[in-house]
Formats: structure tokens, C-alpha cells, sequence
């Protein structure tokens, strides 16, 4: 009988071990709902690949997109491209992974992660004060920034292609403003989500961020035996002296509390 290309492929890595499977390749095999996050994870060295199976994270920082490790060999690197922020001074990168629910997984994700209000009251840790605190007070969907009446979330029955919406944020650390969220349906049950800022972001009373330059992209693909995210954040941000060591750790702790909204909201649907 002739072997299928993942069984050839689960074949060599029983043989060889862990190796580095380039985008290409993996490209090639069935959609990530076929694979097991071992083989999903292929694209990463031994080591690092062995500490996201071992403890369902791995995160970098750096200065610049093309610092990061990760998102750039990775299956999903084509959707990297869909953040625009020129001249970033802060770049952060994760990958988690989190249990697979049962049932009609694609379209239980696609509304678990369109639940904008279900941010309100998200918790990140401080790194300036050494505790968790909250960070999103109030989260909700508006129809524009001059329309600003609370609208619901809506509850798909079908995955549409794309989809946008405007949403306004109480944000504890960075103030109120307006963000424009895009949702993309991938190949394989996933969905991409990106997250752009409309208004400016302060730092106590100082800028910090103009509009457009701090924006997010969550992937959220289910495997054959977990729901794995990855989470890209890159920002441009005003010099602030002394405290660049601390802020670029609480944009990396921002973003892994929204991948912590991604994994609640998908534990949630294994306790349906």
C-alpha cells in the first residue's frame, strides 16, 4: 500500500529524530488538523521544540521583526506580512499550545476568539510593580470611532472569508482608544487575528504609540491533538530613558496575556 505523505514523514522523524522541516516542505503535508503538535512544531530546532511539547510556550523579544526566531520558518510565515509598522523599536513573538476541544473545532474557534467583550477584565503581570494587575477594563464592538454605541458580539453560523470591526478598549496601562480588528479564515480550520491601533497610546501622560504603530497578529490553527497559537507583536515607540528594559518586557507580557484570552476562551468551549 502506498504510504501517505504524513505517515511517510511521521516515518523519518521516528527515524531521524527531531530535524527542521522548511516552510516549503511542510507546506506539502495535510492541513495542520491531520498532524499531532509534535510534527506541527518540526519547524523548530530540537531544543526549542522540545520546550514548547514540554511546557506548551516559547517566546522571544527583540528590536525588529527579523529578530525573531520563530514566525518567520514557520507554516503560517506568509501571514507575518500583514503587519505594517515601520522602523519598530519593539518586536515580541509567541508560540502556545492548549488542549483541542471536541466537536465542530473550526467554526467553536472562529466565534471563541470574536468575542471581543470577553477581554474585559484580562490580566497581564507588571513588571515595574511585580504583580499581576488588570489591563483591559472595558473591551466592546463599535460600528466607527464616531459611532461608538456598544454593539454585541455577533454569533456566526459559518466562517466567513474576512472580517473587520472597530473596537473600543478601557486599557488600564495604555488608555482608552480605538482598534481596528481583522479576522482571516485559514487553510486547515485556523483563523488569523490582527489587532491595530487607531489612536494614539500614552504612557502615564506621554505618547508612546501613534496610530498604526502597535499591531498584533494571533494565529489560532487546530491540530490533530492540541489548538496551537502563535502571537506577533511589533511596535514603534518614543525613546523612554531608562525604561526600555522594562518596556519591552511589558509589550512581551501584553501579548502573552492575549494569548492567554485565546487559550481561556478555547478551554472554555472542552468545558461546553
Amino acid at each position: 500500500m502506498k504510504k501517505s505523505r504524513l505517515a511517510t514523514t511521521v516515518l523519518a522523524l521516528a527515524v531521524m529524530g527531531p530535524v527542521l522541516l522548511a516552510p516549503a516542505t511542510l507546506a506539502a503535508l495535510p492541513t495542520p488538523e491531520g498532524l499531532s503538535a509534535d510534527l506541527w512544531a518540526a519547524f523548530l530546532p530540537a531544543k526549542e521544540r522540545q520546550t514548547l511539547l514540554a511546557t506548551g510556550e516559547l517566546t522571544a523579544i527583540g528590536s525588529r521583526a527579523e529578530d525573531l526566531p520563530f514566525g518567520a520558518k514557520s507554516p503560517f510565515a506568509s501571514e507575518l506580512s500583514g503587519l505594517t509598522v515601520k522602523s519598530a523599536t519593539v518586536a515580541a513573538e509567541g508560540l502556545f499550545l492548549f488542549p483541542r476541544p471536541a466537536g465542530d473545532v473550526p467554526l467553536a474557534l472562529y466565534n471563541a476568539v470574536n468575542s471581543v467583550a470577553s477581554m474585559e477584565g484580562l490580566q497581564y503581570f507588571s513588571v515595574t510593580r511585580q504583580r499581576r494587575e488588570t489591563l483591559i477594563l472595558t473591551s466592546y464592538r463599535v460600528a466607527s470611532k464616531g459611532q461608538p454605541t456598544r454593539l454585541a458580539d455577533p454569533v456566526f453560523t459559518t466562517i466567513p472569508p474576512v472580517q473587520k470591526a472597530v473596537v473600543f478598549q478601557k486599557d488600564n496601562k495604555l488608555g482608552d482608544g480605538f482598534s481596528e480588528l481583522a479576522w482571516k479564515a485559514l487553510d486547515g480550520g485556523g483563523v488569523a487575528l490582527t489587532f491595530r491601533n487607531l489612536d494614539t497610546l500614552n504612557y502615564t501622560i506621554l505618547p508612546l504609540v501613534d496610530p498604526g504603530n502597535l499591531q498584533m497578529l494571533f494565529v489560532v490553527q487546530p491540530l490533530a491533538d492540541k489548538v496551537a497559537v502563535y502571537g506577533l507583536l511589533l511596535g514603534k515607540t518614543v525613546s523612554l530613558f531608562g525604561l526600555e528594559r522594562s518596556k519591552d518586557e511589558s509589550f512581551r507580557n501584553r501579548m502573552r496575556a492575549l494569548a492567554d484570552w485565546l487559550g481561556t476562551r478555547i478551554a472554555a468551549l472542552s468545558s461546553r
